[in-house]
């Protein structure tokens, strides 16, 4: 006879739900910075153990952005002259009429494109 061991717990805090979500990322060149919100996933919502809600994507949990952040993203992004791709269409600072739907997000940009991204809103980049 073979004992059975109790299910080990996996560290994991869920909420049972899912959302959809678009996967953002920062890309900076030696000029500037596009926004692109291409792509758009549905997984399942994680609460992590300081209450923040994650998302995971590609083996690594992202912090959960409201759709009230996406569009502060965009105008912000937009009033510096920087434009954008949001699902497959894009955006230029100086379009008047900028509609799209607001859905959270996650941001999946490098380290080294946000500090770049921070010195280019400070006026310290180097171009």
């Amino acid at each position: 006879m073979t004992h059975q061991r109790a299910p080990q717990a996996d560290n994991r805090y869920r909420v049972h739900r899912s959302v959809k979500c678009y996967v953002a990322e920062l890309a900076c060149g030696t000029k500037g910075c596009t926004w692109y919100f291409d792509k758009s996933v549905e997984r399942v919502v994680y609460l992590s153990s300081e209450g923040v809600e994650k998302i995971q994507y590609k083996n690594n949990f992202y912090p959960l952005q409201s759709s009230d952040r996406l569009r502060e993203t965009i105008e912000n992004h937009l009033r510096i002259g920087g434009a954008l791709h949001l699902a497959g269409k894009y955006i230029a600072p100086h379009e008047r009429e900028n509609s799209f739907d607001l859905y959270p997000f996650i941001d999946v940009t490098s380290p080294e494109d946000k500090n770049f991204y921070a010195q280019l809103l400070s006026g310290s980049a180097s171009a």
